[in-house]
C-alpha cells in the first residue's frame, strides 16, 4: 500500500477558494502519486468538493486556530500547549488514531492543533508555511514553537522560509513554490476564451483591460490603491477598462472603494464581479494584471496565474511577490509598497508601449514555465520525499518500488528483504523515481523471521540456513550446593558421616523455624475455628 498522509486545512470557504486552499489542493493532487491523501477540513466548501472530485478522501473536523502565530505575542508557546486541554484536542486525537496515518501535514502557520496532537502520538509532522509571519519582538517565540512540533517545514518561498533558516532549522526546511492548475487551457485556446469573455463584458478589441483579482477583498488586499491608480489612468487613457473580481470580506472597506468610483464620473469603465467561477476566462480577457497587496505575501498565486497566461504583472515590492517577479525578470514592474503613483507609472509604461507589454508577458510565461512549471514542481516533491527517507529511515521501515523487491535500511543504504510470509510486515510502495535516488548497502539481504510491532523483525540472510542450537539452561536441584565451600562440606560429610559445625547450625536453625511455623499455623487454625463458631451463633440469633 501507499503510505498515508493526513492533511489539515485551516479553512474551507463556501463561496470561493483562497490561494492557500488552491496551494493545498495542488499539493494533494501531486503528492497523491506517492501518498494516499486524506483531507481534513473545518466544513464543507469549494475545497472539499474539488478534493472529492479528484478522488481524495475527506473528513470534516472543526479545530480551533491559533491566529496569534501570524501576529506573534508573548506566551504563544504556552497557548499552543494549552490546546491539549480543549475538547477539540480529543477530537483531533480520535481522528488521527482512527486513520493511523504515517504522517500528518498541517497547512498555514495558524493551524497548530493538528501538529500538537500528532506529536503527542509520535506521528511525524510536516508543517506547510504559506504566509510570512509578521516581525515583532515575539516572532522568535512563534518560530521556535513551530520548530518544536514540526519534523519538517515546507516554505512556499524563500521569503516565507527565511525566519526558520535564521533560527537554525535549515536542515529540515524545503522550498517548494506553487505551480498552476494542470487543467489550465493551453495557449492555442486563449484567443477563443478572450473573445468570448470580452464580448460578455462589453469590451471592444481596442479596449485595454487592467484586472484585479482576490478571493476576498479587505484592506490588506489593496483594492484602494488599485482604485487610486485606475482613476488616475482614466484621466489620460480613455480606452482603459478595469475589472475587479473578489468577494467583499470587509464590506465597509469595499463600499468605500465602490463609492469613490461612482462619484468619479468614470464608473462606466469599471466592472465589479464578486466571484468568477472560470478563472481562465478572467485572465484571458485581461491585458495587465495588478496585485497591490498591502502586506508581505508568502508567494502570490494570482501573480503566478497571470504569468502563466503571458500577462505583464504589476505588484508592490515586498514579500514573496518580489521574489516571484524578480525570478522571471520582471523586477522592473515592482512599485514601492502602498505607492499608487508608482503603480500609475508602471501601468503607463506598458500602455504606451504595446510591444514592451507583449514581450514582457511572453517572457513571464517562458521563465515561469521553467521555474514554476508542473514538471519542476514534481521533481522538488520527489526530492523532498527522498530526503525524508534518507533522514528518517524509521518513518518507513519497509519500502518497495512498484516492480521491485522489498527493502529496508541497513548499514550504508537499502538492503533487500526476503519475506517468507508477506503478512509479517507492512510494506509501503514508493515510486521508482524516489527509490532510485537512495543509496544501496553492500551488506547481504535480510529475512523476516517473526512479526514485530507493525513491521517484523529482520535477521541476517547469511545466518538463515545455519542450524539452530537451542541450549537449555540446566535447572539446579533444590538444595544443591551453590558454592565451592559448601561442596567441600558435602564431600566431607559423605566421607566421615559427620556434618560440619556450620551445617549442624543451619540444620538446627531450619528445624527451629519449621517448628515455629507449624505452631503458628495451629494457632491461626484455632482462632479461625473459634471465629467461625461465633459467627454461626450470631447467625442463629438473628
Amino acid at each position: 500500500m501507499k503510505p498515508k498522509l493526513m492533511l489539515f486545512s485551516h479553512v474551507c470557504n463556501t463561496r470561493s477558494i483562497t490561494g492557500a486552499e488552491k496551494l493545498l489542493l495542488h499539493f494533494m493532487r501531486e503528492i497523491g502519486t506517492i501518498f494516499e491523501c486524506v483531507l481534513v477540513a473545518p466544513q464543507e466548501g469549494k475545497l472539499t468538493g474539488l478534493a472529492r472530485r479528484f478522488g481524495i478522501q475527506v473528513h470534516i473536523c472543526n479545530l480551533p486556530m491559533l491566529h496569534g502565530v501570524y501576529t506573534p505575542y508573548q506566551g504563544i508557546a504556552q497557548d499552543a500547549e494549552h490546546l491539549r486541554h480543549t475538547p477539540a484536542f480529543q477530537d483531533a486525537l480520535w481522528l488521527i488514531r482512527s486513520h493511523e496515518p504515517d504522517m500528518i501535514l498541517t497547512n498555514t502557520c495558524v493551524n497548530v492543533m493538528p501538529a500538537v496532537a500528532a506529536k503527542s502520538l509520535g506521528i511525524p509532522v510536516i508543517w506547510k508555511i504559506t504566509e510570512i509571519i509578521q516581525t515583532n519582538e515575539h516572532t522568535a517565540e512563534a518560530i521556535q514553537m513551530i520548530g518544536r512540533y514540526a519534523d519538517w517545514i515546507i516554505g512556499i518561498s524563500e521569503t516565507a522560509a527565511l525566519p526558520f533558516k535564521e533560527a537554525g532549522m535549515s536542515d529540515r526546511v524545503t522550498i517548494i513554490p506553487p505551480t498552476w492548475e494542470p487543467s489550465l487551457p493551453a495557449p492555442d485556446r486563449w484567443l477563443h476564451l478572450r473573445e468570448r469573455k470580452r464580448t460578455e463584458l462589453g469590451f471592444k478589441s481596442s479596449h485595454t483591460c487592467i484586472g484585479y483579482i482576490s478571493s476576498f477583498i479587505y484592506d490588506a488586499k489593496g483594492l484602494k490603491p488599485f482604485v487610486d491608480m485606475a482613476l488616475k489612468l482614466c484621466e489620460t487613457h480613455p480606452r482603459c477598462r478595469f475589472w475587479i473580481i473578489g468577494t467583499p470580506s470587509d464590506k465597509k472597506y469595499y463600499d468605500e472603494c465602490v463609492y469613490r468610483v461612482k462619484r468619479s464620473g468614470y464608473a462606466r469603465r469599471f466592472i465589479f464581479t464578486p466571484f468568477e467561477e472560470n478563472i481562465s476566462l478572467a485572465y484571458s480577457a485581461m491585458d495587465i494584471v495588478v496585485i497591490p497587496s498591502m502586506v508581505k505575501e508568502g508567494f502570490g498565486m494570482t501573480a503566478l496565474e497571470g504569468l502563466y497566461f503571458a500577462k505583464p504583472v504589476i505588484a508592490f515590492d515586498q514579500g514573496g511577490l518580489s521574489e516571484l517577479m524578480e525570478s522571471v525578470g520582471s523586477g522592473a514592474f515592482l512599485a514601492p509598497p502602498g505607492d499608487s503613483e508608482g503603480l500609475v507609472t508602471l501601468a503607463m509604461t506598458l500602455l504606451n508601449d504595446s510591444e514592451l507589454a507583449s514581450d514582457t508577458g511572453w517572457r513571464n510565461r517562458t521563465e515561469a514555465e521553467k521555474l514554476y512549471g508542473i514538471e519542476t514542481y514534481r521533481v522538488k516533491l520527489h526530492t523532498m520525499v527522498t530526503q525524508w527517507l534518507l533522514r528518517f529511515p524509521g518513518w518507513f521501515t519497509y519500502i518497495q518500488p512498484p516492480s521491485g523487491p522489498v527493502m529496508t535500511w541497513g548499514e550504508g543504504g537499502l538492503r533487500t528483504v526476503l519475506v517468507p510470509d508477506p503478512a509479517l510486515i507492512r510494506t509501503l510502495l514508493f515510486p521508482e523515481s524516489v527509490i532510485q535516488l537512495l543509496p544501496r548497502s553492500s551488506l547481504p539481504p535480510v529475512t523476516v523471521t517473526q512479526q514485530g510491532e507493525g513491521a517484523g523483525k529482520p535477521r541476517e540472510e547469511h545466518q538463515r540456513n545455519e542450524p539452530k542450537i537451542r541450549g537449555r539452561k540446566r535447572r539446579r536441584k533444590r538444595g544443591a550446593p551453590t558454592s565451592r565451600r559448601k561442596l567441600k562440606e558435602l564431600k566431607r560429610t559423605l566421607r566421615t558421616g559427620k556434618k560440619s559445625r556450620t551445617a549442624r547450625k543451619v540444620k538446627s536453625r531450619h528445624a527451629s523455624a519449621t517448628k515455629l511455623s507449624k505452631l503458628s499455623t495451629r494457632r491461626r487454625s484455632s482462632r479461625s475455628k473459634r471465629r467461625s463458631r461465633t459467627v454461626r451463633k450470631g447467625s442463629n440469633t438473628r
